[in-house]
C-alpha cells in the first residue's frame, strides 16, 4: 500500500508541470537567486520564465495582475520526445499591462517551484553605422583597375576596394594600400557561391524585390503568400520572404536600409549589370548564396532579447547554416563569458540550438554565428560577439589602419574592411559600398563594424559553397578553425599616428597591435585551405626566393628538382616573362602583375634518377602551390 502511495505521488509531481496551478507559489518568501538578470533596461509589460522541465501549459498567478503566457518558441513539426529533450522549449514569455511592476511580477513567477529561471526581457541596440558620401558619377567614370581584369560586369565592382584594394581604388588622397582587402576576386575562380548555402541577417528587414538581391532571397517554397495560413506548419503564417518579429508577421520592412547593405556585401546578385557584387552572390546563373531576412529591428528601435533569441530558432529551422548579427549589447555590459552567459541565458540558448541544430548536410555539422565587434572605439569588444565560442569582427579601413570606430581587445577573432567613419582625405571614398533599400541608383556607403561583419560571413558561405563543390565535410569547429587562420598579417600597419580630419584628431595606432584579431580575413586562402592547397606569397616587381622545406621537408635542399611547372594562364596573370627556376631547394620566381596562378615543382626523393629501370632510383613527388603576388606581403613572406 505504502508502495502504491509513493508512486501515486511521484506521478502526480510529475504531471504538475502540465496543470493549470493556481497555488504554486511556495512560500511567501522569494527567491530571487531564480532571477538572472536585472529590471534596469528591461521591456515593460514582458517578463520571460525557464520552467525545470517541459511544460505543456502553464498559467503563473500574481495576485491583482492579468497575466498571459505562450511558448516564446513554438514547437511546428517538432516531436513529444524533442520538445521534452530540448532545453529550449521550456522558455516562455509573460504579458501583461505595462503599468504592472515587472520586478513585483518577477519576484512571485520566482517563487513558483516549477521554474528554474526569470528573466527580464531586456532591449538590446542595433551597432550604428555612418552614410559615407558616394562619389560623382564622372567619379566613377574614370575609376578603373590596373592589375586585375574584373570578372563580372557590376559598374560598381571597380570602387568596391575591400574587395579587391589596388592601392588607386580610392586614390584621391594617396592613402590607399595594395592588399587592404579580402583578396575576393582571385577566390572567385574556385567558387562564387551554392545557392544551397543559406545566410540569415539579422537586422532590419531586407529589402527582398530589389534588383540586385531578388534572386538571391531566400524562398519558403513550403508557404503561399497571402492566404493567411501556416502551409507548411513551421508555426509562423506566410513567411515566405522570412519573417518580421517586431511586429509578429510576414510583413518584411527595410526600415533603416541597414539589413540590405548588409545582405548585398555578403551575397548581392553578380554580373547582372547592376550595381554592386556580393562575395558569395553567384556568376550570374542563379548559382550565389542565399540571404534569409529575419527582422529584429524597425524605425531604429531596439529589439527585446526575446524576439532576437526566436529569431535565431526560426533561422536554424528553416535552414540557414551561417548567421549574420550586426548587434550587440552596450559597452562594458559584461566582464567576462560566464557572467554573459549566465545573465543572459535565453539568447545563449538560442545561440546553442543554432550551433547544434543548423546543418548543411555532408558539408557541416552546425551553423556558424558571426557579430559584430561595436563601433565605440572602445578596447573591449561587446557582447554576445566577444564570448569565446563566436566569431567577433573588428573593422580595418582601405590603408589597412584599424578603424577609428572599432571595438578591439580581448574577445576579438578577426579584422575585416569597415571603412572610416571620418575620412582621412578630402574627396576619398573609405566607406563599404552595397546595395541600398532607397537610393535610386541602387547602391550606397556605409562604414562600421555591422559592415566588416558582412565580409566574413560571405567568406564563410563562399568556403562553404566550394566544400560542397569539392566534396569535403568539416566539423562546425573545423570550419571555423579554419576561417580564424585564413588571415593576413594586420599588426604590421599598426604604427605611428594615424590622423583625421573634420574634426582633427590623431589615434596613436599602437593601441590596436595584437587586438584585432587573428588578422584580416583572405577569402583566397580559406578555399586554398579548403581545397587543401599551399599558398605561397611574393612581392610583385621583385624576385623573391623562396624555401621549399615546407613542402618537400627540411632537406629539400638535397633534393633532385625535375623542373617547374606553369600554365601560360598562370604566366599571364602573374606576368612572369622568365621561367621560375629551383636552386638549392629555393624557388625562384619574379612576378610583375598582382595575382594568382598555379605552378607545379618535381622532385625525385630516393635519388637522382627515376626508379624503374634497369638501375635503382627514387620516387618521383609533385607539389602544387598556389602563387599570390601582391604589392606588399607580410615580414615573414607569408600571410600570417
Amino acid at each position: 500500500m505504502k508502495r502504491f502511495l509513493a508512486l501515486s505521488l511521484i506521478a502526480m509531481l510529475a504531471a504538475s508541470c502540465v496543470k493549470d496551478a493556481t497555488n504554486s507559489v511556495a512560500s511567501a518568501e522569494l527567491p530571487s537567486t531564480k532571477i538572472i538578470n536585472n529590471a534596469e533596461s528591461a521591456t515593460r509589460g514582458s517578463l520571460l520564465v525557464k520552467m525545470a522541465s517541459y511544460c505543456e501549459s502553464y498559467v503563473p498567478v500574481v495576485e491583482g495582475v492579468a497575466i498571459e503566457a505562450r511558448p516564446l518558441f513554438p514547437t511546428g513539426k517538432t516531436s513529444k520526445n524533442e520538445l521534452h529533450k530540448a532545453n529550449i522549449y521550456r522558455w516562455w514569455v509573460l504579458t501583461f499591462d505595462e503599468s504592472a511592476n515587472v520586478e513585483h511580477i518577477a519576484n512571485h513567477v520566482a517563487a513558483d517551484e516549477r521554474v528554474e529561471y526569470v528573466e527580464y526581457n531586456t532591449l538590446i541596440e542595433h551597432i550604428s553605422n555612418n552614410d559615407v558620401v558616394a562619389p560623382t558619377v564622372s567619379h566613377h567614370a574614370v575609376q578603373t583597375r590596373s592589375d586585375i581584369e574584373l570578372p563580372f560586369n557590376d559598374p560598381e565592382l571597380a570602387w568596391q576596394w575591400h574587395y579587391y584594394n589596388d592601392g588607386e581604388t580610392i586614390a584621391t588622397d594617396g592613402t590607399a594600400v595594395e592588399g587592404a582587402d579580402i583578396n575576393v576576386i582571385p577566390a572567385w575562380k574556385y567558387s562564387t557561391g551554392d545557392r544551397r548555402v543559406i545566410v540569415a541577417v539579422m537586422d532590419d528587414g531586407l529589402k527582398y524585390d530589389h534588383e540586385d538581391l531578388a534572386a538571391n532571397m531566400w524562398v519558403n517554397e513550403g508557404e503561399i503568400a497571402g492566404d493567411g495560413i501556416d502551409n507548411d506548419g513551421n508555426g509562423y503564417v506566410d513567411d515566405v520572404y522570412g519573417y518580421n518579429f517586431c511586429d509578429n508577421n510576414s510583413n518584411v520592412i527595410p526600415t533603416s536600409g541597414h539589413g540590405t547593405h548588409v545582405a548585398g556585401t555578403i551575397a548581392a546578385v553578380n554580373n547582372n549589370g547592376y550595381a554592386v557584387c556580393g562575395i558569395a552572390g553567384g556568376s550570374g546563373n542563379n548559382d550565389g548564396c542565399r540571404l534569409m531576412s529575419c527582422q529584429i529591428f524597425k524605425d531604429g528601435n531596439a529589439a527585446d532579447v526575446s524576439k532576437i533569441a526566436e529569431a535565431i530558432k526560426y533561422a536554424t529551422d528553416n535552414g540557414a547554416i551561417i548567421m549574420n548579427n550586426s548587434w550587440a549589447y552596450a559597452k562594458g555590459s559584461y566582464t567576462s563569458d560566464s557572467m554573459f552567459a549566465m545573465n543572459y541565458s535565453v539568447l545563449m540558448d538560442a545561440i546553442r540550438y543554432f550551433e547544434t541544430n543548423a546543418k548543411l548536410d555532408g558539408v557541416i555539422d552546425g551553423g556558424i554565428a558571426i557579430f559584430a565587434a561595436g563601433n565605440d572605439s572602445y578596447g573591449v569588444p561587446s557582447y554576445p560577439g566577444a564570448y569565446y565560442n563566436n566569431i567577433c569582427v573588428t573593422a580595418f579601413c582601405s590603408d589597412f589602419t584599424a578603424s577609428t570606430f572599432t571595438n578591439y581587445g580581448v574577445g576579438a577573432n578577426i579584422c575585416a574592411p569597415g571603412g572610416e567613419s571620418k575620412s582621412p582625405g578630402f574627396g576619398a571614398v573609405h566607406g563599404i559600398s552595397s546595395t541600398s533599400a532607397f537610393e535610386s541608383w541602387g547602391y550606397e556607403y556605409n562604414n562600421g563594424t555591422s559592415h566588416s561583419t558582412p565580409h566574413v560571413t560571405g567568406t564563410a558561405a563562399l568556403g562553404l559553397s566550394y566544400a560542397l563543390e569539392l566534396g569535403k565535410s568539416f566539423t562546425r569547429e573545423e570550419f571555423k578553425n579554419l576561417i580564424l587562420t585564413s588571415v593576413r598579417n594586420i599588426d604590421q600597419y599598426q604604427t605611428g599616428t594615424k590622423i583625421i580630419i573634420n574634426p582633427y584628431e590623431e589615434y596613436d595606432l599602437s593601441r590596436y597591435v595584437g587586438k584585432l584579431g587573428a588578422g584580416s580575413i583572405d577569402a583566397h586562402l580559406l578555399l586554398m585551405q579548403i581545397e587543401g592547397t599551399p599558398c605561397v606569397y611574393v612581392k610583385t616587381n621583385s624576385t623573391s626566393q623562396l624555401s621549399l622545406d615546407e613542402y618537400f621537408g627540411a632537406s629539400s635542399e638535397t633534393l633532385t628538382y625535375q623542373g617547374v611547372e606553369i600554365s601560360n594562364e598562370a604566366r599571364t596573370a602573374l606576368g612572369i616573362t622568365t621561367t621560375p627556376t629551383i636552386t638549392d631547394g629555393k624557388l625562384s620566381i619574379n612576378c610583375s602583375k598582382a595575382g594568382v596562378g598555379r605552378i607545379k615543382v618535381t622532385a625525385i626523393v630516393g635519388g637522382t634518377t627515376v626508379g624503374g629501370g634497369d638501375n635503382m632510383g627514387g620516387m618521383l613527388v609533385e607539389r602544387e602551390f598556389e602563387v599570390v603576388a601582391r604589392g606588399s606581403v607580410a615580414q615573414n613572406g607569408g600571410w600570417l
